[in-house]
């Protein structure tokens, strides 16, 4: 039996699930980490697990090489953002199915992003600019646009990532992203702030799977987001209800432009972009499965398991993507707008009649919460579906009312 390679995963659980589909499609599941400690479940898994450090390359390529013999290997894939592009360099060794590592390593950096669009002529060119130091944002300070959006040119999770109002704002903000050397998996990070044009309107994301060079799209998700200055999203809906003909079509294109110009080939890809003057804005690329359980919401509509299909692509084997939606899919997150104590917390009743699949809350009555500054700071959902998109979003606006946590200042 052939093994597939997990390189790490993300820490919510989806890792864990990705071991257990291995075993369906006849692979033998390895789990590589520098550390299974951060990982719920794992000692519950049937799997192989290497501990060797995954941060650098080298090591990791070696102790591969050490452990299995030519031809053992089925495939090598991961959960993780942070190591999609150490993923890229192990296929890319070793024969097997994967992105070039080129364009991985663009894809993981924000800057090189927009640096590679740069020349299109059908997606809508925002102001940008890669920052280093302070005394560089100080020079072009009547060169930068407000409101802007500032961010981390290599982080996940939208951490770092604000609104920024004026230049002591901008400068504030830069320095304090300009002081972080490692991102939350010990790794080095880049030396770097994204400073862009910050662009008004409704948000979405396309959700597209590749295998071969050849690209599908999924479908496209409504995205509800929050106020200033961090706008942490708030819910989504799959597919959106609120798309022309012609909207949809733009959005399509632009994304396969996208997928196109990066040189993406295989795997999925989740890409946040806006409408502006009737072109697409790419609001940031992710070369990855979708965050904020966007995969539960289009399992639950069009029956596709993106998690199943992306361990087949990895594999080589050709993914199954072509299925009709069959009904509306939605989930809002319970996001603290204050920094405080849960105080009361309501249970939902009549769930099924609802059409409510999913309720998870992670607090109870007591705890203290932070005013939430990016995904990580959401403290619950609920996942509800449906033949009618009002319908559902009714539904989750009644659950999060009835889901009620109510914060109080405190002084600590």
């Amino acid at each position: 039996m052939k093994k597939l390679l997990f390189i790490e995963a993300n820490t919510t659980g989806t890792g864990m699930m990705a071991i257990q589909k291995a075993h369906s499609l006849n692979v033998f599941p390895v789990f590589i980490t520098r550390d299974p400690s951060i990982y719920k479940g794992l000692e519950e898994q049937e799997c192989e697990l290497m501990i060797c450090d995954t941060n650098h390359y080298e090591e990791i390529l070696a102790a591969i090489k050490d452990a299995f013999h030519s031809g053992e290997i089925g495939g090598i894939t991961t959960t993780s953002e942070f190591y999609i592009h150490t993923v890229a360099r192990l296929t890319s060794a070793l024969g097997l199915t994967g992105n070039p590592p080129e364009a991985v390593a663009a894809a993981r950096n924000k800057f090189a992003v927009r640096e590679k669009l740069k020349q299109s002529k059908t997606l809508y060119q925002p102001f940008y600019a890669g920052v280093k130091n302070e005394e560089d944002l100080v020079k072009k300070r009547h060169e930068f646009p407000t409101p802007c959006i500032v961010k981390p040119v290599d982080d996940s999770g939208s951490n770092g990532v604000k609104v920024c109002h004026d230049f002591s704002d901008l400068l504030n903000h830069s320095h304090r992203l300009l002081k972080v050397k490692l991102n939350t998996r010990n790794q080095p990070v880049v030396n770097m702030v994204l400073v862009e044009e910050y662009v008004e309107g409704q948000e979405y994301s396309v959700e597209c799977f590749s295998f071969n060079g050849k690209h599908t799209l999924i479908g496209i998700t409504k995205k509800q987001v929050g106020s200033d200055p961090f706008r942490v999203e708030q819910g989504h809906l799959f597919p959106a209800d609120d798309l022309s003909s012609d909207v949809h079509d733009c959005l399509e294109e632009g994304a396969l432009e996208i997928l196109h110009t990066l040189g993406w080939l295989t795997g999925p890809s989740h890409i946040e972009v806006k409408v502006a003057e009737g072109r697409l804005f790419l609001v940031e690329f992710n070369g990855r499965l979708a965050g904020g359980m966007i995969p539960e919401l289009i399992r639950l509509s069009k029956g596709i398991d993106l998690l199943q299909e992306q361990i087949k692509a990895s594999l080589g084997i050709h993914p199954e993507l072509h299925h009709p939606s069959g009904c509306y899919a939605g989930i809002q997150f319970i996001v603290p707008g204050t920094s405080g104590v849960v105080t009361e917390i309501n249970p939902i009743k009549d769930q099924h009649v609802k059409g409510i699949k999913k309720t998870r809350l992670n607090v109870q009555i007591g705890d203290e919460v932070e005013a939430a500054r990016n995904a990580y700071g959401r403290i619950g959902h609920t996942i509800a579906v449906g033949k009618d998109a009002k319908q559902v979003w009714s539904v989750l606006q009644e659950t999060s009312k009835q889901v009620k946590i109510e914060e109080k200042e405190y002084s600590r």
